[in-house]
């Protein structure tokens, strides 16, 4: 089961700052993405052992790209983008592994699909301050991708609880989302509001 909230680490903040929400949002969320690109194997070695000690479970975590580090550290899955190793390798090598990949395009996507990704993360959906000067994709060609593949695809970018309901009615399966719970200052009650958007939008 892919579906869901995916939280995603913004590379900025301190290991106790991540722990602290983290553990405030693991019951309402799916997945919790190590997204921390400039740091050392140790350093994610770390960030892993501490979360674990700090009652988040090794599966509901997601290593991006860092293949190898998160199958010795026998964390749930790895996060694959353009930049990393491609499915088919990881796939072939590690059959149990959960592996997402970051897509912009259906070509990607239905690339990835062929390829053996269990899901992938599509974006930015909407516009927002981590892509400055991008524009969006919106819902129809998020729409128009969903229709594209057969595995879940997951909405990124912009995305706020207001917002998570018509993504879902797009068809997602779930929403990825940095900002609206790292510096949310009361992550739990956001939590919840994008919980019950996703809930309310796979109903329809």
């Amino acid at each position: 089961m892919t579906e869901g909230i995916h939280l995603i680490s913004n590379g900025k903040q301190s290991l106790e700052e991540f722990i602290k929400v983290s553990k405030a949002v693991s019951p309402y969320v799916n997945y919790i993405h190590i997204r921390e690109k400039h740091r050392t194997d140790d350093e994610l070695v770390e960030w892993i052992s501490e979360l674990v000690k700090n009652d988040i479970s090794k599966g509901q975590l997601v290593m991006n790209e860092r293949v190898e580090l998160a199958v010795r550290t026998e964390i749930k899955g790895v996060q694959l983008t353009d930049h990393s190793e491609d499915v088919s390798s990881v796939r072939m090598k590690y059959p149990n592994l959960l592996i997402g990949r970051s897509v912009h395009s259906v070509e990607e996507a239905q690339d990835a699909a062929i390829s053996g990704a269990d899901y992938v993360i599509f974006g930015h959906i909407f516009k927002t301050n981590s892509k400055p000067g991008l524009l969006p994709r919106g819902l129809e060609q998020l729409g128009h991708l969903i229709k594209s593949v057969d595995i879940p695809v997951i909405a990124v970018g912009g995305i706020t609880p207001k917002r998570v309901e018509s993504v879902m009615t797009y068809g997602a399966s779930g929403v990825a989302i940095m900002s609206g719970l790292i510096d949310s200052e009361k992550p739990i009650e956001e939590a919840k509001h994008f919980l019950g958007g996703v809930r309310d939008g796979s109903s329809r």
